[in-house]
């Protein structure tokens, strides 16, 4: 995610007792059916969900979150039983300004068992602009709809606590399967397989299947062009085709550079890019890429793209104890300068102007943050500092890449990836696989500096340049 911070992962970390460990119950998978009234800008939705119960114990509640102005009218196990539940448009404890209707069902689920549950809603979208998180802005609209997990806009296993989604957001991945009723003016998109759309009396009822378990639902609805070759799918507004081409073009040429940096994706389904409004924040998964407009316009440089593709390379980072501190931002960060470099003749040399540009930007901020100053950047997930991770481990990567070399880089992360893609990872393995694959104490050392200490800050307060600290290795 470049540029939109998402904030619900930012706010601070309260003590609640949900955030000491991982909630048992998850979500295997879904069955989410929609239907769109865009005169009265209302949806209904029909939720099927797959839960576990991973623990030992026996859980006798499930707790979901859904968006503020959706009530939920029905819930019903597989039997069609009625199942008992409250709901209540709360506050989150530790970021009262979010609201959402929490629902708690009640609902024994034996250890190691999985359940079904029925759940019929509807309401109204209009985003959560007031929180500070502006880029959430989601509506019922023919104009553009978007239905996803940022604005809980279906159910999702949760409580209302930041610190409770900070510690169980995005850990169990699940399949899904979708069916969208929409006037046929409109198109809907989806990371999906696209298996049928079935027209009607002035309707069109999409049906999608996930290509495979990932940790979120993006659908989208717009009167969508779309575009496809060998490598990206691409849903476009219309008065964006020529935008959408060259996004097209490059997305591709950037595809290349990095399977040849990196190897082949483990995942070799084609990525869905989908075009959102304007200032909507952009998401990766390992199948779909959201693109807000302004990223259609860049008409050479198209970083944001390829920061977004960067991260389809990128190893699931699960700390052992606490959050993890986001570093594969700053590689994200940086490669989208690097590749911007290799396809862009006139902007050779812009990773190093960006990093001299973000080490003035850093020491502003260590003068202002005293906290940010003292805190090393394997620390940055449990004190809420993640967002300097787009600066900072920017930063460190830069130094490794011109330090060590582009071969020697790219072989780094190309075997932590090949190595850790399957399993996940932590912050330390990557440390150590590197450590261990170039069998030098620098690399120790180095890693103390930036990851584990805060020597790197002495760097920046004393005004060295980029070059200056790559040259302080190199000795």
């Amino acid at each position: 995610m470049k540029y939109t911070i998402k904030l619900f992962l930012l706010i601070l970390l309260s003590t609640n007792v949900f955030a000491q460990n991982k909630f048992s119950l998850v979500t295997d998978y879904y069955k989410l059916e929609l239907f769109f009234d865009f005169k009265e800008e209302l949806v209904k939705g029909s939720c099927e969900m797959k839960i576990q119960n991973l623990s030992s114990e026996t859980v006798n509640q499930i707790p979901l979150l859904l968006y503020r102005l959706m009530r939920v009218e029905s819930v019903q196990n597989m039997a069609n039983e009625k199942l008992l539940f409250t709901q209540n448009v709360t506050q989150f404890e530790d970021f009262p300004k979010l609201q959402t209707n929490y629902i708690v069902i009640d609902e024994n689920i034996l250890p190691q068992e999985t359940k079904i549950i029925k759940i019929q809603y509807g309401g109204y979208l209009l985003g959560y602009q007031e929180t500070g998180m502006l880029y959430i802005k989601d509506k019922i609209s023919p104009e553009f709809t978007i239905i996803r997990n940022d604005a809980y806009s279906y159910p999702i296993i949760g409580k209302p606590s930041i610190s409770f989604l900070r510690k169980n957001f995005a850990t169990h991945y699940f399949g899904y399967k979708i069916k969208v009723t929409i006037p046929d003016s409109l198109v809907v998109a989806n990371g999906g397989i696209l298996e049928s759309v079935i027209k009607e009396k002035g309707t069109s009822t999409y049906q999608y299947t996930s290509k495979k378990p990932n940790w979120r639902i993006d659908i989208a609805i717009a009167p969508y062009k779309i575009m496809q070759n060998e490598s990206l799918e691409i849903f476009y507004f219309k008065e964006d085709s020529l935008a959408a081409y060259n996004l097209s073009k490059y997305g591709t040429k950037a595809m290349a550079l990095y399977r040849n940096w990196w190897g082949e994706l483990k995942n070799q389904n084609t990525i869905t890019i989908i075009e959102t409004e304007k200032k909507s924040g952009g998401q990766t998964d390992e199948t779909t890429i959201l693109l807000p407009k302004e990223a259609f316009a860049d008409k050479n440089d198209y970083d944001y793209l390829y920061h977004e593709l960067s991260h389809l390379w990128n190893v699931k980072i699960e700390e052992k104890k606490g959050l993890s501190p986001r570093w594969e931002e700053g590689l994200a960060t940086f490669c989208q300068y690097l590749i911007t470099e290799k396809l862009n003749e006139s902007k050779v040399g812009l990773a190093k102007i960006v990093s001299n540009r973000s080490l003035k930007s850093l020491k502003n901020d260590f003068e202002k943050y005293a906290k940010l100053l003292n805190t090393p950047m394997s620390e940055f997930g449990n004190e809420q500092l993640t967002s300097y991770s787009y600066t900072q481990s920017m930063l460190m990567f830069s130094v490794l890449y011109y330090w060590l070399g582009e071969e020697y880089f790219n072989q780094a992360v190309s075997g932590f990836y090949q190595n850790y893609y399957e399993t996940g990872a932590t912050t330390k393995d990557f440390t150590n696989y590197l450590e261990k694959s170039f069998s030098t104490e620098q690399l120790n050392n180095f890693f103390n500096d930036w990851v584990y200490g805060i020597k790197y800050t002495t760097f920046i307060l004393n005004d060295m340049s980029i070059d200056d600290i790559i040259n302080h290795y190199k000795l």
